[in-house]
Formats: C-alpha cells, structure tokens, sequence
C-alpha cells in the first residue's frame, strides 16, 4: 500500500500501524502510541463504532481536523458534526473499513462536508478493542491546499480500498466510486 501514499504523514502512521499491530490481525487504540506519532499528531483521528447510534464517536481528533469543523470533534457522533447530504456516504465508506476490515485511501478534493474543501490525502484503518473484530477506526487527513467550493468536482474523490492482509503490497487495492467527503 506505501506505493499508493503520496504524504509523508500517511506513510509514518501506516508504519506505525503495521508494527503495533505485530503477528495479530488488528491492534487496538491502547497499542497506538502517541509519542512515535508526535510529528502528525495534528492530523490524526480516532473513532470507535456504536451500534447503537449506528455511527462512529470520536475519541480524539488534531487540531488540523478540528480547525475543519471550526469546533472540538472529541466525544462527538459523526452524525453531529457531518453535513446530513454528506453524512450516509461517509458513514456507509467507514462501515467498510470496519466490516471489511479493509484500510481506505482517498485522494483528490476533501472535506466537502464541513464547507472547507481542500486538495489532500486521507487514510483510515481499523482497530479491534479484542484484537479479533474490527470496531473503531484510526486515520489521518493531509490537506495540500485550500480550492474553493464550487471549482471542484467530487467525482475527482479518489477512494482505493486495501484489505489489511495485503498492507504490506506496495500497491495492492481496490478502486472505488461514488460519494464521499
């Protein structure tokens, strides 16, 4: 998958991943160790799924990802802070994450949803609280720069999805279409 990956922050967090998660299928949240993500701290972010709700809370969030939403995401729903044209999408492409247990990679236009669109890259990758089941996500979002709303089309949205038994191909993944954030 480093193949695939453009930014450098992308690249140290899918390393940092891959060695947490050792001989097991999926690490946890606890294996994360904020100290070797100092450097990309800021674009960080962590959910864990709520049946309940049917959506991701957010149990941390960069100042990057919260200076998008103009507000803390932190022990926020998705569902709270996602424009609702936009939330069915994004939610339905983290369920596969966590279903599929398959790592996610966007590029092209983002965070439409929040108003503030930017050119960039995003990873997302599953995390399991038993290491058996994936039931949270860890991810990172890159902006390069800012465009403005209405110059971008976002058919662009690049998604690539890549089953976590192959993370370590160079360019192993899945395109996928449609809606996205």
């Amino acid at each position: 998958m480093f193949g695939l990956i453009e930014s450098q922050p992308l690249k140290l967090l899918l390393t940092h991943y891959l060695e947490v998660r050792g001989a097991r299928r999926l690490p946890a949240r606890r294996d994360i160790d904020a100290l070797k993500l100092g450097p990309v701290l800021s674009v960080i972010w962590i959910n864990e799924y709520e049946p309940e709700a049917g959506t991701f809370r957010y149990r941390l969030a960069g100042e990057e990802v919260n200076a998008v939403f103009g507000t803390s995401v932190s022990g926020r729903l998705l569902s709270d802070f996602v424009a609702e044209e936009f939330f069915a999408p994004v939610n339905e492409n983290f369920l596969r994450v966590i279903d599929a247990e398959e790592a996610m990679l966007v590029s092209g236009p983002m965070y439409r949803c929040a108003e503030r669109v930017a050119i960039g890259e995003r990873l997302a990758l599953p995390l399991s609280s038993d290491g058996e089941k994936a039931d949270g996500i860890i991810g990172a979002t890159v902006r390069r720069s800012l465009v403005d709303l209405d110059s971008v089309a976002f058919q662009d949205q690049q998604r690539t999805f890549v089953s976590i038994d192959d993370l370590e191909n160079p360019v192993a993944g899945r395109a996928a279409n449609g809606p996205g954030c």
